[in-house]
């Protein structure tokens, strides 16, 4: 798979996540929030709407997080005050994101992949609630999702001074609203699987900010669907499970089972918790549970 770059999702190519000069302070948007995301009386929601999305990549964590990312996520999601085809637009430059530095690491460039896969998973949410995207939209989506999983480098969690990084829970989070999706074919589930199984093993570090349990309700979202493969979810185990460590294992190992470990244990409790768990529950939990205990 390639990146899909400017046409995708049948949106003009608008540049709305790129830096663009503040017009509105933070007494502005602090305001916003503190009326519960009511946009200003006389303001154009299309022009904000723009300028929060150029803040997504600021290292200020304000900026990024509580106004660019909040505010967005109220408007287009739930308030739903930004017309679909401004929504495509906006994930037209968002997706073209992801491949910006990609690679990089330590650097401020993740802020702006990260939290562009963060919206687009808003994005795919409004989506499953209230259909606007094409088939071939989410297609697209799918594969940019897929292909920036595996070349993000950058997986910070959290920083007390910037805030969250988050690229692997945030590229969990959309990997899990279009395992929802009802444009996702039955082969796309072990497509998912294996993406979220080659980041548990190959990770530079092992996750500790959350990461695991987001990859794991990306994988309960797979087996929650109605079309849920039970037999690929199976062999998915079998073929994901690391075989037993030799003596003196290198640390790359070590975390990879690690990780591994951690994304089948949150897996298991999610899956056990609801009192009318998905028809395949049965079946993941029963593989989980026979691979769990080679990993201890």
């Amino acid at each position: 798979m390639k990146f899909a770059l400017a046409s995708a999702l049948l949106g003009v190519v608008v540049h709305a996540a790129s830096p663009t000069p503040a017009v509105h302070d933070k007494a502005f948007w602090r305001q916003i929030v503190a009326s519960h995301y009511a946009a200003p009386e006389g303001s154009s929601v299309a022009e904000l709407t723009m300028e929060l999305s150029g803040l997504l990549g600021n290292p200020d964590p304000e900026l990024r997080d509580t106004f660019g990312y909040g505010i967005l996520t109220a408007w287009i999601y739930q308030k739903k005050i930004v017309p679909a085809d401004a929504v495509r637009r906006l994930a037209t430059a968002w997706q073209a994101n992801l491949t910006k530095g990609v690679g990089a690491t330590g650097t401020d460039g993740v802020f702006l992949r990260s939290f562009s896969a963060l919206m687009l998973s808003v994005v795919v949410a409004r989506d499953n609630e209230e259909p606007f995207l094409e088939r071939a939209d989410v297609r697209r989506l799918l594969d940019a999702a897929l292909d920036y999983l595996a070349a993000e480098q950058d997986v910070r969690g959290y920083d007390a001074r910037v805030g969250w990084m988050h690229s692997a829970a945030h590229t969990a989070d959309l990997l899990k609203f279009l395992g929802r999706s009802r444009h996702l074919e039955p082969a796309d589930q072990r497509a998912i699987l294996d993406a979220v199984a080659r980041k548990m093993r190959e990770a530079p570090v092992v996750f500790t900010f959350g990461e695991d349990e987001r990859y794991a309700r990306a994988v309960l979202s797979l087996v929650a669907r109605k079309d849920h493969d039970a037999g690929a979810f199976t062999s998915w185990v079998t073929a994901t499970t690391p075989a037993r460590m030799g003596e003196h294992p290198d640390s790359a190992t070590l975390r990879g089972v690690q990780n591994v470990k951690n994304l089948y244990s949150k897996l298991l409790v999610l899956l056990t918790l609801p009192k009318e768990p998905p028809p395949g529950a049965i079946a993941a939990r029963e593989a989980l549970a026979a691979a769990l205990p080679g990993l201890y």
